[in-house]
């Protein structure tokens, strides 16, 4: 009894032990928690502000091949309308294109008819011939009927006369017949040969024509449009920001001829010291502050991979230029910035990499 009343106790004492040992464990899992916080923190050191100016979204208006200005629709500051015209160009190339085109046309569709007409001409002397031909041998064939039928009147009457003599004159009037018929049916046939040739020879002319016909129209349409397309007329809501040529004035390809801009701020351009910018990439969240104060959420779009010189507004000193890189800021539409106006963006606290490991961690376990 006694024994089992140690045993009691013990067991008490070793829940009591365990308990007490389980609670040191979290407190020392709570302790090694913060340190790591504390160390992230101090490893991460303080959030980057940099600055950068407020900008929009741009569209430069250039063509892929030289042009003429013919007149400019447009001034610097304006506001543009889905639909107004902007600028109309000439590209003088085209015109005179367009003029060949015209003429091979022409010239094509009037071989044609001359063509088809001298065609139709031949068949008309292939059956002008046949029809003399046919009347020629219908003409022998009827004289030799007659004569035939006078041999056979003539033999009735003149009793004397052999028969084996009668039989050779009209068996040679009789071949004599059967051979010109004979003679039409082939005239016959080589005149339908001959003008089924020519017609078929005006179906193939016909044919090839219509191809090249097709093939013109076709470059025809396509300068058509490109003609059109030298009216550059605006696809959406636009400020001119800059015009670039005169009217009149001859464009190389690629130049830019007039930029288009938002008018409200769109994005942000920032400028950060390239030792600092493996802290920031592409996605996270910035806060952008205003000259005003007003504060709000940026999402970076872009980090250039070249260095470039901080623009001379972000300069503390001009004579003493800095490098860095530059940082694309896309800001939320409504906002109350103003284009050029410079602004401070601050990187959004990051919890430690560290710490999200020891977390994940702490959530498995």
């Amino acid at each position: 009894m006694f024994f089992k009343k140690l045993d009691e106790l013990a067991d008490l004492n070793s829940s009591r032990f365990h308990a007490i040992e389980s609670h040191k464990m979290l407190f020392a899992w709570i302790v090694a928690v913060v340190a790591i916080v504390v160390l992230g923190y101090c490893f991460h050191g303080q959030n980057i502000v940099f600055s950068g100016i407020a900008e929009a979204d741009e569209t430069i208006i250039s063509m892929p091949e030289a042009v003429e200005v013919v007149k400019i629709h447009v001034i610097p500051g304006q506001e543009v309308k889905a639909g107004d015209t902007l600028v109309e160009l000439a590209r003088p190339a085209l015109a005179v294109r367009m003029n060949e085109l015209q003429r091979e046309l022409d010239a094509i569709e009037g071989r044609g008819n001359i063509n088809s007409a001298s065609i139709d001409q031949k068949v008309a002397e292939v059956q002008s011939d046949l029809n003399m031909r046919r009347n020629t041998i219908n003409l022998e064939i009827e004289k030799l009927n007659t004569q035939y039928q006078q041999n056979q009147a003539l033999s009735s009457k003149l009793k004397s006369i052999s028969g084996s003599v009668k039989a050779d004159s009209n068996s040679g009037i009789l071949l004599s017949i059967r051979n010109l018929k004979k003679e039409l049916r082939v005239a016959e046939a080589n005149a339908a040969s001959q003008i089924r040739l020519l017609r078929g020879s005006k179906g193939l002319e016909k044919t090839s024509n219509k191809a090249e016909i097709e093939a013109l129209h076709r470059e025809m349409e396509m300068i058509k449009r490109q003609i059109d397309e030298q009216t550059i007329v605006a696809k959406e809501n636009w400020i001119v920001a800059s015009v670039d040529v005169r009217d009149g004035e001859k464009v190389s390809s690629f130049n830019p001829i007039i930029t288009l801009t938002h008018k409200e701020v769109t994005l942000v351009r920032g400028y950060i010291n390239e030792k600092i910018v493996a802290r920031l990439e592409v996605g996270d969240a910035v806060e952008v502050i205003s000259n005003s104060g007003e504060h709000m959420m940026g999402a970076i779009l872009g980090m250039s991979s070249r260095i470039v010189p901080f623009p001379i507004r972000l300069l503390k000193m001009v004579d003493m230029p800095l490098y860095g890189r530059e940082v694309t800021i896309r800001v939320p539409q409504g906002n109350r910035l103003l284009l050029g106006e410079r602004v401070s963006i601050a990187e959004k606290t990051k919890i430690p990499q560290i710490f999200k490991e020891s977390v994940m961690q702490g959530d498995e376990k």
